[in-house]
């Protein structure tokens, strides 16, 4: 069973537990390439799509597009526990930060009033919890 772990995919792994494992890979590749190339989750991840065979020989297709020039490794750590290394050239990385950082001298004080912004605070929520906020139902045809 191929899992791209794009939102459309929560149903089905919500029903077939024994996939989480497959499900945190794909998704621990996909985060790899987009941190790499310099967009984080910024970058529409549903363009991302993970392939491999047998977990080697792993490479992404983006937008359609066979990314020939990237390496992925992967590696379990144990407890369910996964880190995931992607390598591209670093023009990729570049020309995003070029266009993320148009701006880069800032006063002092501009710095400064950063570190003072009030702490953003998070929920903590669990797949089910999140597929709620999703609007995500459970029911999966097979």
């Amino acid at each position: 069973m191929k899992l791209n772990p794009d939102g459309t995919h929560l149903n089905l792994i919500h029903s077939f537990p024994e996939h989480i494992l497959d499900w945190k890979m794909y998704w621990s590749l996909k985060e790899a390439f987009v941190k790499a190339m310099g967009t984080g989750l910024a970058y529409r991840l549903d363009n991302v799509e993970s392939h491999h065979t047998n977990w080697t020989n792993i490479y992404v297709n983006m937008n359609g597009e066979v990314k020939n020039e990237w390496r992925f490794w992967l590696s379990e750590l144990g407890k369910g526990h996964l880190v995931s290394i992607a390598r591209g050239h670093p023009r990729l990385a570049a020309e995003s930060y070029k266009r993320t950082l148009k701006r880069v001298d800032f006063e002092e004080e501009e710095y400064r009033f950063g570190l003072r912004l009030p702490n953003a605070s998070f929920k903590l929520l669990t797949v089910d919890g999140l597929q709620l906020v999703a609007g995500f139902e459970a029911d999966v045809e097979l």
